[in-house]
Protein backbone atom coordinates (compact mmCIF):
# COMPACT_ATOMS: atom_id res chain seq x y z
CA UNK A 1 0.00 0.00 0.00
CA UNK A 2 1.35 3.57 -1.02
CA UNK A 3 2.09 5.76 1.88
CA UNK A 4 2.68 9.17 2.06
CA UNK A 5 6.60 9.40 0.38
CA UNK A 6 5.13 7.34 -2.64
CA UNK A 7 1.59 9.29 -2.65
CA UNK A 8 4.14 12.70 -2.66
CA UNK A 9 6.12 11.17 -5.60
CA UNK A 10 2.66 10.15 -7.76
CA UNK A 11 1.44 13.87 -7.31
CA UNK A 12 4.87 15.60 -8.35
CA UNK A 13 4.97 13.27 -11.44
CA UNK A 14 0.95 14.17 -11.83
CA UNK A 15 1.98 17.89 -11.36
CA UNK A 16 4.85 17.12 -14.12
CA UNK A 17 2.35 15.26 -16.73
CA UNK A 18 -1.24 16.59 -16.25
CA UNK A 19 -1.57 19.92 -14.76
CA UNK A 20 -3.73 22.44 -16.75
CA UNK A 21 -5.12 20.18 -18.61
CA UNK A 22 -8.44 20.04 -19.72
CA UNK A 23 -10.82 16.76 -19.64
CA UNK A 24 -12.92 15.70 -22.69
CA UNK A 25 -14.04 12.74 -21.49
CA UNK A 26 -14.01 10.26 -18.57
CA UNK A 27 -14.24 6.80 -19.66
CA UNK A 28 -15.61 4.45 -16.67
CA UNK A 29 -14.92 0.53 -17.04
CA UNK A 30 -15.45 -0.25 -13.37
CA UNK A 31 -18.06 1.65 -11.27
CA UNK A 32 -16.94 0.30 -8.23
CA UNK A 33 -14.32 2.71 -7.02
CA UNK A 34 -16.82 5.83 -7.89
CA UNK A 35 -18.38 6.59 -4.68
CA UNK A 36 -21.41 7.90 -3.29
CA UNK A 37 -22.28 9.74 -6.68
CA UNK A 38 -23.80 8.30 -9.73
CA UNK A 39 -21.02 8.08 -13.11
CA UNK A 40 -22.72 10.95 -15.01
CA UNK A 41 -22.55 13.61 -11.82
CA UNK A 42 -19.00 12.65 -12.19
CA UNK A 43 -18.62 13.32 -15.90
CA UNK A 44 -21.19 16.08 -15.32
CA UNK A 45 -18.70 18.20 -13.19
CA UNK A 46 -15.04 17.08 -14.45
CA UNK A 47 -15.79 16.90 -18.25
CA UNK A 48 -14.51 20.19 -19.72
CA UNK A 49 -12.60 21.44 -16.53
CA UNK A 50 -9.07 22.25 -16.50
CA UNK A 51 -6.87 20.78 -13.70
CA UNK A 52 -5.66 23.35 -11.50
CA UNK A 53 -3.75 22.18 -9.11
CA UNK A 54 -2.84 18.43 -7.74
CA UNK A 55 -1.96 17.93 -3.91
CA UNK A 56 -1.79 15.39 -1.38
CA UNK A 57 -3.61 15.88 1.81
CA UNK A 58 -1.85 12.49 3.18
CA UNK A 59 -2.37 9.27 1.11
CA UNK A 60 -4.70 10.98 -0.55
CA UNK A 61 -4.62 12.80 -3.86
CA UNK A 62 -6.34 15.94 -3.91
CA UNK A 63 -7.64 17.12 -8.07
CA UNK A 64 -8.65 20.52 -8.06
CA UNK A 65 -10.37 21.67 -11.29
CA UNK A 66 -10.89 25.81 -12.65
CA UNK A 67 -14.82 25.49 -12.20
CA UNK A 68 -14.39 24.66 -8.40
CA UNK A 69 -14.88 21.19 -8.41
CA UNK A 70 -12.21 18.65 -6.49
CA UNK A 71 -11.88 14.99 -6.75
CA UNK A 72 -9.93 12.77 -4.09
CA UNK A 73 -8.34 9.98 -4.92
CA UNK A 74 -7.26 7.08 -2.69
CA UNK A 75 -4.53 4.90 -4.47
CA UNK A 76 -5.28 1.82 -1.35
CA UNK A 77 -3.56 -1.12 -2.15
CA UNK A 78 -2.77 -1.56 -5.79
CA UNK A 79 -4.40 1.84 -7.38
CA UNK A 80 -1.35 2.97 -9.65
CA UNK A 81 -1.71 5.79 -12.33
CA UNK A 82 -0.10 5.89 -15.91
CA UNK A 83 -0.45 8.62 -18.90
CA UNK A 84 -0.15 8.25 -22.49
CA UNK A 85 0.82 10.68 -24.97
CA UNK A 86 -0.65 8.78 -27.23
CA UNK A 87 -3.88 6.54 -27.64
CA UNK A 88 -3.44 2.92 -26.50
CA UNK A 89 -4.85 -0.47 -25.44
CA UNK A 90 -6.48 -1.34 -22.28
CA UNK A 91 -4.62 -2.95 -19.71
CA UNK A 92 -6.22 -5.72 -17.77
CA UNK A 93 -6.31 -3.48 -14.65
CA UNK A 94 -7.74 -0.77 -16.09
CA UNK A 95 -10.25 0.77 -13.93
CA UNK A 96 -11.26 4.60 -15.98
CA UNK A 97 -9.08 6.25 -18.34
CA UNK A 98 -9.13 10.36 -18.00
CA UNK A 99 -9.24 11.27 -21.57
CA UNK A 100 -8.00 14.96 -22.29
CA UNK A 101 -8.55 17.85 -25.06
CA UNK A 102 -5.42 17.24 -26.14
CA UNK A 103 -5.63 13.48 -26.82
CA UNK A 104 -3.21 12.48 -24.00
CA UNK A 105 -4.85 10.03 -21.65
CA UNK A 106 -4.38 9.14 -17.96
CA UNK A 107 -5.41 5.87 -16.95
CA UNK A 108 -5.95 4.34 -13.01
CA UNK A 109 -5.41 1.02 -13.10
CA UNK A 110 -6.15 -1.60 -9.93
CA UNK A 111 -6.11 -4.72 -9.72
CA UNK A 112 -7.74 -5.16 -6.37
CA UNK A 113 -10.44 -2.37 -6.88
CA UNK A 114 -9.82 -0.88 -3.32
CA UNK A 115 -9.23 2.55 -4.41
CA UNK A 116 -12.01 5.53 -4.37
CA UNK A 117 -12.74 8.55 -5.93
CA UNK A 118 -14.97 11.07 -3.80
CA UNK A 119 -16.40 14.20 -5.72
CA UNK A 120 -16.24 17.59 -3.88
CA UNK A 121 -16.21 21.13 -3.79
CA UNK A 122 -13.54 23.89 -2.88
CA UNK A 123 -16.12 25.03 -0.39
CA UNK A 124 -16.47 21.66 1.24
CA UNK A 125 -13.70 19.09 0.41
CA UNK A 126 -11.60 19.26 3.67
CA UNK A 127 -14.95 19.53 5.96
CA UNK A 128 -16.51 16.60 5.10
CA UNK A 129 -15.10 12.75 4.99
CA UNK A 130 -13.27 11.51 3.82
CA UNK A 131 -10.78 14.48 4.78
CA UNK A 132 -12.46 16.23 7.71
CA UNK A 133 -11.39 13.44 10.20
CA UNK A 134 -8.16 13.26 9.23
CA UNK A 135 -4.78 14.43 11.56
CA UNK A 136 -2.06 15.94 10.82
CA UNK A 137 1.93 15.25 8.90
CA UNK A 138 4.28 14.13 11.67
CA UNK A 139 5.91 17.55 11.35
CA UNK A 140 3.17 19.28 12.57
CA UNK A 141 1.14 17.59 14.92
CA UNK A 142 0.87 19.49 18.35
CA UNK A 143 3.15 16.56 20.58
CA UNK A 144 1.38 18.03 23.84
CA UNK A 145 -2.16 17.66 21.80
CA UNK A 146 -1.11 13.63 21.01
CA UNK A 147 0.68 12.56 23.92
CA UNK A 148 -2.54 13.67 25.87
CA UNK A 149 -4.75 11.70 23.41
CA UNK A 150 -2.33 8.68 24.00
CA UNK A 151 -2.58 9.05 28.08
CA UNK A 152 -6.12 7.44 27.40
CA UNK A 153 -5.12 4.52 25.27
CA UNK A 154 -3.50 1.25 26.64
CA UNK A 155 -4.07 0.35 23.00
CA UNK A 156 -0.25 -0.31 21.27
CA UNK A 157 1.96 2.66 20.24
CA UNK A 158 2.16 1.20 16.57
CA UNK A 159 -1.65 0.44 16.26
CA UNK A 160 -2.27 3.89 17.20
CA UNK A 161 0.56 5.33 15.08
CA UNK A 162 -1.00 3.73 11.58
CA UNK A 163 -4.50 5.91 12.71
CA UNK A 164 -4.66 8.93 10.48
CA UNK A 165 -6.69 10.71 12.73
CA UNK A 166 -3.91 10.44 15.18
CA UNK A 167 -0.86 11.28 12.85
CA UNK A 168 -1.28 11.69 8.98
CA UNK A 169 0.85 9.60 6.10
CA UNK A 170 2.28 6.75 8.26
CA UNK A 171 1.66 3.42 7.15
CA UNK A 172 3.31 0.04 7.95
CA UNK A 173 6.69 0.55 6.77
CA UNK A 174 7.28 3.76 8.07
CA UNK A 175 5.92 2.82 11.90
CA UNK A 176 8.45 -0.41 11.47
CA UNK A 177 11.35 1.79 10.49
CA UNK A 178 10.35 5.43 13.11
CA UNK A 179 9.74 2.95 16.11
CA UNK A 180 12.81 0.71 15.35
CA UNK A 181 15.00 4.14 14.34
CA UNK A 182 13.52 5.67 18.49
CA UNK A 183 14.42 2.19 20.35
CA UNK A 184 10.68 1.91 20.84
CA UNK A 185 8.85 -2.06 20.85
CA UNK A 186 5.46 -1.58 18.77
CA UNK A 187 3.39 -3.59 21.39
CA UNK A 188 4.06 -0.67 23.63
CA UNK A 189 1.37 0.96 25.41
CA UNK A 190 0.48 4.31 24.06
CA UNK A 191 -0.11 5.70 27.24
CA UNK A 192 3.09 4.53 28.78
CA UNK A 193 5.47 6.06 26.23
CA UNK A 194 7.29 9.55 27.35
CA UNK A 195 6.51 12.67 25.84
CA UNK A 196 10.33 13.17 24.85
CA UNK A 197 10.43 9.80 23.21
CA UNK A 198 7.01 10.16 21.58
CA UNK A 199 8.88 13.53 19.87
CA UNK A 200 11.57 11.58 18.89
CA UNK A 201 9.53 8.79 17.08
CA UNK A 202 7.98 11.80 15.37
CA UNK A 203 10.95 13.48 14.86
CA UNK A 204 12.08 9.94 13.02
CA UNK A 205 9.00 9.49 11.63
CA UNK A 206 9.73 12.81 9.35
CA UNK A 207 13.00 12.67 8.74
CA UNK A 208 12.39 8.71 7.57
CA UNK A 209 9.73 9.46 5.26
CA UNK A 210 11.23 12.90 3.55
CA UNK A 211 14.14 10.23 2.58
CA UNK A 212 12.51 8.19 1.22
CA UNK A 213 10.33 10.73 -0.72
CA UNK A 214 13.83 11.97 -1.89
CA UNK A 215 14.48 7.93 -3.05
CA UNK A 216 11.34 8.10 -5.44
CA UNK A 217 9.72 5.72 -2.34
CA UNK A 218 9.83 2.40 -1.09
CA UNK A 219 8.71 -0.36 -3.90
CA UNK A 220 7.99 -3.17 -2.11
CA UNK A 221 5.67 -6.33 -4.17
CA UNK A 222 3.35 -4.20 -6.85
CA UNK A 223 4.04 -0.46 -6.16
CA UNK A 224 5.16 1.63 -9.23
CA UNK A 225 5.10 5.69 -8.47
CA UNK A 226 4.35 6.72 -12.19
CA UNK A 227 4.68 4.96 -15.77
CA UNK A 228 6.34 2.03 -14.05
CA UNK A 229 8.95 3.76 -12.36
CA UNK A 230 10.32 2.22 -9.09
CA UNK A 231 11.80 4.03 -5.68
CA UNK A 232 14.56 2.44 -4.42
CA UNK A 233 13.92 3.24 -0.36
CA UNK A 234 13.61 -0.56 0.29
CA UNK A 235 17.46 -0.61 -0.37
CA UNK A 236 17.90 1.81 3.06
CA UNK A 237 15.21 0.09 5.22
CA UNK A 238 16.84 -0.51 8.52
CA UNK A 239 14.37 -2.99 9.73
CA UNK A 240 11.22 -3.57 7.86
CA UNK A 241 12.54 -5.97 4.99
CA UNK A 242 11.79 -9.72 4.61
CA UNK A 243 15.91 -9.59 3.92
CA UNK A 244 17.26 -8.29 7.08
CA UNK A 245 17.61 -11.03 9.51
CA UNK A 246 19.96 -9.98 11.85
CA UNK A 247 19.60 -6.12 13.64
CA UNK A 248 21.68 -3.82 11.47
CA UNK A 249 22.54 -2.16 15.22
CA UNK A 250 23.32 -5.05 17.30
CA UNK A 251 23.17 -8.05 15.45
CA UNK A 252 20.58 -10.02 17.58
CA UNK A 253 17.97 -12.23 15.43
CA UNK A 254 15.07 -9.54 13.80
CA UNK A 255 11.71 -10.88 14.72
CA UNK A 256 8.27 -10.41 12.52
CA UNK A 257 4.73 -10.52 14.50
CA UNK A 258 1.48 -9.30 13.97
CA UNK A 259 0.35 -6.22 15.72
CA UNK A 260 -3.44 -5.91 14.76
CA UNK A 261 -3.11 -8.03 11.74
CA UNK A 262 -0.38 -6.19 10.13
CA UNK A 263 3.03 -7.73 9.44
CA UNK A 264 5.63 -5.97 11.94
CA UNK A 265 9.31 -6.10 12.21
CA UNK A 266 11.23 -5.66 15.20
CA UNK A 267 14.95 -6.05 17.25
CA UNK A 268 13.47 -7.26 20.62
CA UNK A 269 16.65 -6.27 22.16
CA UNK A 270 17.61 -2.79 20.67
CA UNK A 271 13.51 -2.00 21.06
CA UNK A 272 12.57 -1.42 24.30
CA UNK A 273 8.65 -2.42 25.84
CA UNK A 274 6.63 0.56 27.28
Amino acid sequence: MPELPEVRVVVKNLNENILNKKIKYIEVVKEKIFKEKPINEFRKSLENATIKSIENKGKHIVFIFDNDYVLISHLRMEGKYKYYSNKTENHKHLMTKFIFTDDTELHYLDSRMFGTFHLRTIQNYDSILPLSKLGNEPQDVDLDELFKKLQKSTTSIKTKLLDQTYVLGLGNIYVDEALFASKVHPLSNSNKIPKNKLKEILDNSFKIMEKSYLHGGSTIHTYESFNNKSGNYQDYLLIHNDKIKTCLVCKNKTSKIKVNGRGTYLCNKCQVVY
